[in-house]
């Protein structure tokens, strides 16, 4: 972007100076203006201390908006243009305060330093009128500060008693409502079905039975499916033993109770009785918990609650039930004791009735459990049917709690703002002092560094804009890897620019290249940066031909006229030859033959006599001061350049040629102009591009480097010329792209004082004979094609 910038620096330093001068106008054309201030402290008579309950800062000054707002008041502006100072100036604004207002919104100013001025107990604040009249800015300021002080010395008088009026009236509406609240619900607690805590709290009784009797059948259901497993593992253990003894010594350790079998058995009263009291004892311990938690609500509640009647009720009935079945299990065992009496009766068989019996005791026991978790699903759904019918007792019992708990906040916060306010002193409030008066006003505009320097910034803000725009338009190349990748090739060198000085003859030093062109810089100054250029292409087109078989002729051409292409081919091939190799140089550029200018050889016999058969090649082909250079011009210039270097005998004529020579450079016009150089490039071994960097050159280059492409060329590289004069060729404007037809018409040699003559256009019909076959017969009339017109020929 810099060098962009840089690169285009006229455009930016053309708007950054008409910049400058619109700034300059705009000074001039800018009324004068004034500004008076005055400075202003408010102070606060409480401090600024923060309330932890409300997060709110009580006292201290209040912020700058506040009193902005304050400022640019109704009140204030009315009071303003009511003073006695402004009095003079009321006519100006048609005694509208309206006007005033207005003017005073766009000039008054009032800041301050100080960011957080709510926490401050004081302020110190600027305020200041901007205008052209100075006599209005000090008027105005002296009537804003009168009015600001006179609207804070009224504000000074407290309304702490209109206040607490509000207040007082307030909590005299809420008091009797709370009144009325507490007494209703009184009747509801003496009305509502419900049970109330220790702590107020309401209970709705069955949903407690309900939740209680849920946890009970939790705990039957656990224990149901511990009995069940274990009656399972005692009925497998009975199938399978083959002894009653190892079934019953394995159901012990399974139940965690040891059975020892006697050797007679005993049958009497006595024992069957004690049987039934430790029965009765091990029922009294499994009702344990039950009468635990009978205990523990009848501790809270009292006896006469009904979840503590309930759990009496289930009390007693299970043990009723218990005692029942126990009684009737040890009836039955004595009995079948009795019938089975033998003395001396074998152990295993008392060992298998022993195992029966705790089967049975399991399996009973098992149905009591299924019974009391049936009955506790009986008593769950009649205890939820009640406690839905109690729900609205309670969402009542809730409303009336939140509605009082309202009332009594509300209450507490009017006490509480009621307690603030007695606390506030009577005096209390914010003073303001004027610390200076009114200064005399002081011209504070036009600012001619502050509008030359905005000036000259958007200036230079827009010429850097337009540089870098022109920049993206350019499609120029920027460094050589731009062009290496835009057309596939390598760079063979950079050529400086180079305008030689021929040396003059003298008489006892002559010079054998006088005559030749300035431009050929190999010859008039070998020693220069351009001929090691040209030197430096040389050596590697030396390398590319070398890989070639057969590789000799070698075309140079550029995209565009300009680009220095003779001027790079005439070096080339004077460099060429002064490395010992013999060397032809053949203009082909058939329209505008620079080479034949070069080498002063315009007037001679030249490649369309040839072509025409007026001469054999070898009168066409003329020394050089270089011994190993020839060179072979052009000749006349045709009507159908194109034509020509398509007939059969340029071919031949290059083959013949190629035999004689070690190299053989082509000059062919222009790329993007004419077809010729395409025409050779297929017939060539090899094709040198001469580029000058100027605007468009990329994609002229692309353009050109496709050209060859297409018909086949080998493209050797690139001669940057002019490479020094790349940043002033960039804004070239000679050739335009896509416009290059406009450049056939002028394509060729320009007469000079034959100019005003008329031209008769010699037509390129080949010739009669090979050109191996000599030079034709003198008077020999060479076959020609039709004369065509002058517009046919420019097209």
């Amino acid at each position: 972007m810099i060098a962009s910038i840089w690169r285009y620096r006229w455009a930016v330093l053309v708007p950054a100076i008409i910049g400058a001068v619109a700034g300059f106008i705009v000074f001039l054309k800018t009324p004068e203006t004034f500004k008076s201030s005055t400075r202003l402290m408010f102070e606060s008579d409480r401090p600024a201390v923060f309330d932890n309950m409300t997060g709110d800062v009580l006292g201290g000054v209040p912020s700058i908006d506040i009193l902005r707002s304050q400022l640019f008041s109704d009140t204030v502006i009315r009071n303003a243009f009511g003073n006695e100072s402004f009095e003079v100036f009321r006519s100006k604004f048609d005694d509208n305060p309206g006007r005033f207002a207005g003017v005073s919104g766009r000039s008054l100013v009032f800041e301050t330093d100080l960011k957080d001025s709510r926490s401050a107990s004081s302020l110190v604040a600027t305020l200041s009128f901007e205008g052209p009249d100075p006599e209005l800015c000090v008027a105005a300021v002296n009537s804003y500060s009168d009015a600001l002080q006179q609207l804070f010395a009224e504000k000074h008088k407290s309304s702490r008693s209109e206040l607490l009026r509000l207040i007082s009236i307030a909590t005299d509406q809420l008091q009797p409502k709370m009144t009325q609240l507490e007494e209703r619900y009184r009747e509801f607690r003496t009305e509502a079905p419900l049970v109330w805590s220790e702590d107020g709290t309401a209970v709705n009784p069955h949903r407690e039975r309900q939740l209680y009797l849920t946890g009970r059948r939790s705990e039957l259901f656990e224990l149901v499916r511990q009995k069940s497993l274990e009656l399972v593992a005692i009925e497998s253990i009975s199938k399978e033993a083959k002894s009653p003894l190892v079934s019953l010594a394995v159901i012990g350790e399974l139940v965690g109770k040891s059975f020892r079998v006697p050797e007679m058995t005993q049958s009497r009263q006595d024992m069957r009785e004690g049987d039934a009291q430790l029965k009765q004892l091990q029922l009294d311990q499994q009702l344990i918990p039950l009468i635990i938690e009978r205990n523990k609500y009848a501790a809270e509640f009292g006896d006469s609650h009904p979840t503590v009647k309930q759990l009496d009720v289930e009390l007693k009935m299970m043990k009723g039930e218990l005692k029942r079945l126990v009684t009737e299990q040890a009836e039955r065992i004595v009995e079948l004791m009795e019938q089975n009496k033998v003395e001396g009766v074998d152990p295993e068989t008392r060992a298998k009735e022993a195992v029966d019996v705790i089967l049975y005791a399991s399996k009973a026991e098992v149905e009591l459990l299924k019974q009391q978790i049936a009955e506790l699903d009986s008593q769950i759904a009649s205890e939820k049917n009640e406690a839905v019918k109690l729900a609205k007792f309670e969402q009542e019992n809730n409303a009336i709690l939140r509605e009082i708990d309202r009332s009594r906040e509300l209450i507490n916060q009017l006490e509480e703002q009621m307690t603030r306010v007695e606390l506030t002193e009577e005096d209390g409030g914010i003073r303001l002092l004027e610390l200076t008066a009114p200064s005399r006003a002081a011209r504070v505009g036009p600012n001619i560094v502050m509008m030359l320097g905005a000036g000259t910034f958007f200036g230079m803000a827009l010429g850097c804009g337009l540089a870098l725009l022109l920049e993206k338009n350019a499609n120029t190349f920027r460094d050589p890897d731009e062009i290496v990748e835009a057309i596939g090739s390598p760079i063979l060198t950079h050529v400086p620019f180079f305008k030689g000085k021929v040396r003059k003859s003298k008489p006892n030093s002559p010079n054998p290249f006088e005559a030749l062109d300035p431009y050929l810089a190999v010859v008039h100054n070998p020693a220069s940066v351009p001929a090691e250029a040209i030197r430096s292409c040389r050596t590697s087109i030396f390398f590319e031909l070398a890989g070639i078989q057969g590789g000799k002729i070698l075309q140079i051409t550029s995209p565009l006229p300009g680009d220095g292409k003779s001027t790079i081919a005439g070096n080339l091939a004077c460099s060429i030859a002064q490395s010992g190799k013999k060397t032809l140089l053949i203009d082909c550029d058939l329209r505008r033959p620079q080479i034949s200018d070069n080498f002063d050889a315009t007037k001679k016999a030249g490649l369309i006599d040839v072509l025409n058969g007026d001469c054999d090649h070898i009168e066409a082909i003329h020394d050089t001061p270089l011994a190993t250079l020839k060179i072979m011009p052009s000749g006349p210039i045709p009507a159908n350049p194109a034509e020509a270097l398509t007939l059969p005998e340029m071919s031949e004529l290059l083959d013949l040629l190629r035999e004689e020579y070690d190299y053989i450079i082509v000059d062919t016009p222009p790329l993007l102009v004419v077809t010729d150089p395409s025409i050779l490039a297929s017939s060539v071994d090899g094709v040198v591009m001469a580029l000058k960097i100027r605007r468009k050159s990329k994609p002229n280059t692309k353009e050109a480097a496709g050209i060859l492409r297409n018909v086949g060329a080998r493209l050797i590289g690139v001669v940057i010329n002019n490479s020094d004069e790349a940043a002033s060729s960039d804004g070239y404007k000679g050739y335009g792209y896509y416009r290059y037809g406009r450049h056939t018409n002028r394509y060729y040699r320009k007469q000079g004082t034959d100019a005003a003559k008329p031209r008769s256009p010699i037509v390129v019909s080949g010739r009669a004979n090979s050109l191996r076959a000599g030079k034709p017969i003198k008077g020999g009339t060479p076959v020609e094609l039709s004369p065509i017109s002058g517009a046919e020929r420019d097209v």
